[in-house]
């Protein structure tokens, strides 16, 4: 299987030295997804090895993930497990076992639309991850204007994506029946059709009052759909009113 590593980062894992894995293959088609060639990608298989958009990163075989975790270890302090959907893939146990084997925290990042998935893993006190970020792509009940699939080698989908997503951020606020102290943040990218002042409301309705919610710009140029590079993205003052809004509401609510 080939995966795309980042070797080092300073900006994925907060306050930590970390590497990244992206694992390829996603239940979800976001238009306006940077990386298509990965979440197109086999479960089991994952793309072709080449260089990751803007050449920084590479897509290798797994066991170049496992050799550069051992031989960092004594100067890494994090590792990241993205996708694509991280949850989707079979080798998500192995990767955290090897990561905690090298003594380094785990954070996982997910679209969380696989809720069963989630609180198996919460409730694992092995595989148990010690952060975890969820995407919230818009408001929920706009979620059927995304497109789903169903990957190769992967189950269906058993319940609306809108329940999906609303279950898992309900099973995340029981942070006292996790395995271990686990730190959540919550992400939205600020794309225009998708993201709004309603849906800013709707989308701080379902999470607790003391999350950490931070906003990404929309940067179009490389969108999974190619109608998606025309949209214009909000202006710095657009932004800023909708991070103040989202704020009104979650006081930690802002630009990264």
């Amino acid at each position: 299987m080939n995966v795309g590593l980042q070797k080092t980062t300073l900006v994925n894992y907060p306050r930590k030295v970390a590497a990244a894995v992206f694992l390829p293959g996603c239940n979800l088609r976001c238009p306006y997804c940077y990386n298509g060639e990965l979440v197109c990608a086999s479960v089991s298989e994952g793309p072709a090895a080449q260089s990751l958009q803007g050449g920084t990163n590479d897509y290798v075989p797994l066991e170049t993930v496992y050799e550069h975790i051992e031989k960092r270890k004594p100067v890494l302090r994090g590792f990241v497990i993205s996708g694509g959907e991280a949850l989707l893939s079979p080798v998500l146990p192995e990767l955290i076992l090897r990561a905690r084997k090298a003594g380094l925290a785990v954070k996982l990042d997910t679209n969380g639309l696989l809720p069963d998935r989630m609180y198996s893993l919460l409730h694992d006190e092995a595989l148990c991850p010690d952060m975890i970020a969820v995407d919230i792509k818009t408001a929920p009940a706009r979620y059927h204007e995304l497109r789903f699939c169903c990957p190769a080698g992967t189950d269906p989908m058993t319940e609306q994506p809108e329940a999906a997503l609303r279950r898992t951020l309900m099973i995340l606020q029981k942070k006292q029946t996790f395995c271990r102290p686990v730190e959540i943040e919550y992400r939205t990218v600020l794309v225009p059709p998708l993201v709004g002042d309603e849906d800013i409301r709707a989308i701080s309705e379902l999470l607790p009052s003391d999350a950490a919610w931070f906003f990404a710009p929309f940067l179009p140029g490389n969108c999974l759909n190619p109608a998606w590079n025309a949209i214009r993205p909000y202006t710095q003052a657009e932004t800023e009113e909708l991070i103040r809004l989202a704020g009104t509401k979650i006081p930690n609510s802002r630009l990264r």
